[in-house]
């Protein structure tokens, strides 16, 4: 594997070697709220993306592939810390439709 800098390109070169999340700055779909279903759908795919990535990474150094622990540990922690920003994210969700479902109108 091609060690990654923090910007998700490899390092000396341009190209991009996982997807960065973009925000769509211009005005929302007809329905008022799709651009953020979608940024949250996508976000929740990656997220499915990365622990599937995982675990042939772990399949693929247990048959004897090409790959050395710290690749499979950190495709493994990569995930997982995938998953863990997806829970937060649902917490804060929940949070807010409790907060705004409380609200006095």
């Amino acid at each position: 594997m091609t060690p990654i800098n923090a910007i998700g390109t490899a390092y000396g070169t341009n190209e991009l070697k996982f997807a960065m999340p973009t925000f769509n700055t211009g005005s929302a779909g007809a329905a008022g709220g799709s651009t953020f279903e979608k940024l949250l759908s996508q976000a929740m795919q990656q997220t499915g993306g990365m622990e599937s990535q995982a675990q042939l990474t772990i399949a693929e150094g247990m048959a004897g592939g090409d790959l050395t622990l710290a690749e499979s540990v950190t495709a493994v922690r990569e995930a997982e810390l995938a998953i863990k920003l997806m829970q937060q994210v649902q917490r804060k969700l929940v949070d807010t439709w409790n907060e705004l479902r409380a609200m006095q109108v």
